[in-house]
């Protein structure tokens, strides 16, 4: 990662998108608030929005192993 520690993975119908954050708190926060709202609002460079409802969001990065490990089981 570029200086930054911490990418942060919006997942969307077609792939994903991705940004990096230096703090854990901040790549959190974003998870957390795009996860609750459901839409990625993504500005595009000629001044556009585009919104894209999310599948999932992934945080990766340095220190955010959890002492609470689960397993996923299909039903």
């Amino acid at each position: 990662m570029s200086g930054k520690s911490y990418k942060v993975q919006v997942y969307v119908a077609h792939g994903y998108f991705e940004y990096e954050v230096s703090e854990m708190s901040s790549a959190l926060e974003h998870a957390h608030l795009i996860t609750e709202c459901g839409v990625y609002r993504r500005s595009r460079e000629d001044g556009d929005l585009e919104f894209h409802r999310v599948i999932k969001v992934k945080v990766s990065g340095k220190g955010l192993k959890s002492q609470y490990t689960d397993t996923f089981k299909r039903t």
